[in-house]
């Protein structure tokens, strides 16, 4: 099919089907509301145009060009795009569904409210983009580059980040479910308000991160560095710290309950209102930590050292202390309550964990 019968085919709204159009320009072309099913475009020049409402099915763009071109509410679904160039588009509510996009190159683009749903982004560049509230979900991610991008509510699940290239990566409220970051050197990033909830981060090195207000629940932080971290109202229910080093870092007003520290460090560490309720914190380190208003109810505090710590009305209700030290700590603590203990035997959620 000619170019020319492509485009008065698409100006009358009629669907294009099994047509040839390998290494044709478009560039400059206004093209609106298609219906392109099993065409093959590979290598074909989009460079500057304007794509709207158009829907790729099971069409070939390998090593296509849509440099600086603007894709608005476009749909590409089962379709090659390996080596596309997307550098410097412009991207709005643009779907990306089971593509083959290894190689691709987004840099410098801005993709606003588009979606990548089981995709291959296998070493696909976003060096210098924008993502907002744009959603990678169950996508091959392996050598993806994210250096200077920047993120803004953007939702990755179950993306596999341990080979990423992040430097310099500015994210603010990311939401990376149960994405595994393990063994990573982070200490470059900007995380605040980002949701990692059940994300595997073993062994990552976050000194002096930003997690102000991040939600890490249930996330797997064994042994991780986060010395000096900021992590100021963090969420970080039934969270796995054992071993992890926490000294100097900023936790007030977070919320720790369940979680595992056992081992961990804690020295010189903000304490103050952080929640430990139920936490097992055996052999954890609170040495010179500032712990006024902390509430450790019913949580496991055997071997723990609070030598040197600082107290103020520090909640150890019904906390297990064997062998915990206290030398030199000052301040006042506040011991079991024995009325609330009775009553605590006959609230439903705390005799099934007790069960």
């Amino acid at each position: 099919m000619r170019r020319d019968d492509f485009m008065e085919r698409v100006s009358l709204e009629l669907p294009v089907e099994g047509a040839h159009f390998a290494g044709l320009d478009f560039a400059g072309f206004v093209i609106n509301r298609a219906m392109l099913v099993n065409c093959d475009f590979t290598g074909a020049k989009f460079a500057a145009a304007s794509l709207k409402n158009i829907q790729f099915a099971q069409c070939s763009l390998a090593q296509a060009d849509f440099s600086d071109a603007t894709l608005d509410g476009c749909q590409l679904i089962s379709t090659p795009l390996t080596e596309a160039r997307f550098a410097r588009a412009t991207l709005k509510g643009t779907q990306f569904g089971r593509c083959d996009l290894k190689g691709a190159d987004f840099s410098a683009a801005n993709l606003d409210s588009c979606a990548f749903a089981e995709a291959d982004l296998s070493g696909a560049r976003f060096t210098d983009s924008v993502l907002t509230t744009t959603a990678i979900v169950e996508s091959a991610l392996a050598r993806i580059e994210l250096s200077r991008a920047m993120l803004r509510a953007v939702v990755i699940t179950k993306g596999d980040l341990r080979d990423a290239v992040l430097d310099d990566l500015d994210a603010d409220a990311v939401f990376a479910m149960e994405a595994d970051i393990s063994g990573r050197d982070l200490r470059a990033l900007r995380l605040a308000r980002a949701n990692l909830m059940k994300s595997k981060l073993t062994g990552c090195n976050l000194s002096g991160v930003d997690l102000t207000q991040g939600i890490c629940m249930e996330a797997d932080l064994r042994q991780a560095d986060l010395s000096g971290a900021k992590l100021a109202m963090a969420l970080m229910i039934g969270a796995d710290l054992t071993g992890a080093n926490l000294e100097g870092a900023d936790l007030t007003s977070a919320n720790l309950s369940g979680a595992k520290l056992m081992g961990a460090n804690l020295s010189r560490a903000i304490l103050t209102n952080v929640i430990f309720e139920g936490a097992d914190c055996s052999a954890a380190r609170f040495e010179r930590a500032q712990l006024d208003h902390a509430q450790f109810s019913y949580a496991k505090l055997d071997a723990a050292s609070f030598i040197s710590a600082r107290f103020h009305r520090t909640v150890m209700h019904g906390a297990t202390i064997k062998g915990a030290l206290f030398t030199h700590a000052a301040g006042s603590t506040l011991p079991t309550d024995p009325a609330r203990a009775v009553a605590d035997l006959y609230e439903p959620r705390r005799v099934a964990r007790r069960a």
